[in-house]
């Protein structure tokens, strides 16, 4: 492990004419009306991992045969399993009304051989996709189709 950084290792050669202050967070950064929805779309990626593990499980639990795996199925339907999906559930909804809603208008190619779509367009054409891929999994899912 290498040993702690010299404390002029980043200085620049030459005194500069004044000094920089110290970093230090805006007083008002708990209060800015962006960071919460920031720090809540980082968040969503615990949820994630969580539900990472819970599907390894699954997995572990169908590789050692088929009674570890009525009880995996079965502890699914415990409260705290359901609210974790639930929870899961709507961080989707979140992750995706945000990415899909106000980056992807943004993303879009400004130089090529179509104009943009405006972008209530866009995010109307990505809605459109994503419920009718919800409703088509839902139906093969429960056995409706295929």
């Amino acid at each position: 492990m290498a040993g702690a950084a010299h404390p002029e290792a980043m200085a620049p050669p030459k005194k500069g004419a004044t000094r920089t202050a110290p970093p230090r967070m805006p007083g008002s950064w708990w209060g800015a009306p962006r960071i919460r929805t920031y720090l809540l779309f980082g968040a969503t990626g615990i949820i994630y991992l969580l539900a990472g593990t819970v599907v390894l499980r699954l997995v572990w639990a169908l590789g050692n045969g088929p009674d570890a795996w009525d009880y995996a199925l079965g502890s699914l339907s415990h409260p705290l399993y359901l609210i974790f999906h639930a929870l899961t559930f709507v961080s989707l909804i979140f992750v995706g009304v945000r990415a899909f809603g106000t980056m992807m208008p943004k993303m879009q190619p400004r130089n090529g051989p179509f104009p943009p779509l405006p972008a209530a367009a866009v995010r109307g054409l990505i809605y459109s996709v994503w419920a009718l891929l919800t409703l088509l999994l839902s139906l093969v899912l429960s056995g409706k189709i295929f």
